[in-house]
């Protein structure tokens, strides 16, 4: 009885857990070919606007996955958002992917490290159509060595 009672207990608080995490509205991963990611080499991501986003607010989140093999500390972006009207956005913006002894700092698995970088919170899309996200990295190198995707994630902001 007592260990039907345990069972129970942490089914519950799976449950609770699991119900507590902001579903995506969006989500799209772009697989880096050879986990070495080219200067020249955009991703390109579009988002349809989701038909309540005039009056709710959204999270973006970049969701890059790296190997050990990735040199650096940091990575810089270069993003450009443009709108179905043809207005564009240009953001570069620099993520710290290690801590200063060379830990990383996102979720680490048994060959990849993934991070969830917040790009904007409280963003509304006021126009239908296809918002189109161009994501190129802004390192000195020409090729980033051990990353092996990027993509972007929609999220509903809750009141």
């Amino acid at each position: 009885m007592q260990r039907l009672s345990y069972l129970l207990s942490c089914a519950l608080c799976a449950f609770l857990l699991l119900s507590c995490r902001n579903p995506a509205a969006f989500e799209e991963i772009v697989t880096i070919p050879n986990s070495a990611w080219s200067k020249e080499a955009l991703v390109q991501i579009s988002i349809p606007a989701p038909p309540d986003s005039i009056t709710d607010y959204y999270r973006l989140i970049i969701n890059l996955r790296n190997t050990e093999d990735y040199a650096y500390r940091n990575i810089f972006f270069f993003i450009t958002a443009t709108a179905p009207d043809g207005a564009c956005l240009r953001d570069t913006i620099e993520y710290e992917l290690a801590g200063e002894r060379g830990k990383w700092l996102g979720k680490t698995g048994r060959y990849w490290i993934d991070h969830r970088l917040l790009y904007r919170s409280r963003v509304r899309f006021p126009q239908q159509g296809d918002y189109s996200f161009s994501i190129q990295h802004g390192m000195r190198a020409d090729t980033l060595q051990g990353i092996g995707a990027i993509g972007l994630r929609l999220e509903k902001m809750k009141e």
